[in-house]
């Protein structure tokens, strides 16, 4: 057998292969298989929220609760404006609320120092809340701060 029939003969061996798996494949559905519907798995979410406090001001994040669960609200940092970088144990006041126009409505509210902890906690239902940071009247310069929040 020559060279060329023998390659002839190989390239009609792999033709007829990738028809046959061509074809298998072509083969319709099935009317007993199930479609599945991915699920979603709600867990803790995690929000950080980071601005400038003026001296008497105050500032608000908003965020949005999936499910019935505690939220946990941690000042996680605070620092002086004139060196960004070095933290303070400036008390400021953090509350937890309902988003109305422009401003925060607190339902609950603390006093709070930059910790790694959570002094704000609050059992919340689904729906869309605020965080509101503010001076406490002890500020003598702009600070910026840092909260987390964290939720379901």
């Amino acid at each position: 057998m020559t060279a060329t029939r023998h390659l002839l003969r190989l390239a009609a061996c792999v033709l007829a292969a990738a028809l046959a798996t061509t074809l298998a494949a072509c083969g319709g559905s099935d009317a007993s298989s199930t479609t599945t519907t991915p699920s979603v798995i709600l867990g803790p979410q995690t929000e950080l929220f980071q601005g400038t406090l003026p001296v008497g001001g105050s500032a608000f994040y908003s965020f949005t609760v999936q499910e019935k669960s505690d939220a946990t609200v941690m000042l996680a940092s605070v620092a002086t404006s004139t060196a960004p970088g070095t933290s303070t144990n400036t008390v400021l006041g953090m509350g937890i609320g309902s988003p109305l126009g422009t401003e925060c409505v607190e339902a609950t509210s603390v006093l709070a120092f930059p910790a790694l902890q959570s002094p704000l906690v609050s059992n919340l239902t689904a729906g869309i809340y605020c965080v509101r940071v503010y001076d406490v009247g002890n500020l003598k310069s702009a600070v910026n701060f840092a909260i987390r929040i964290v939720h379901s």
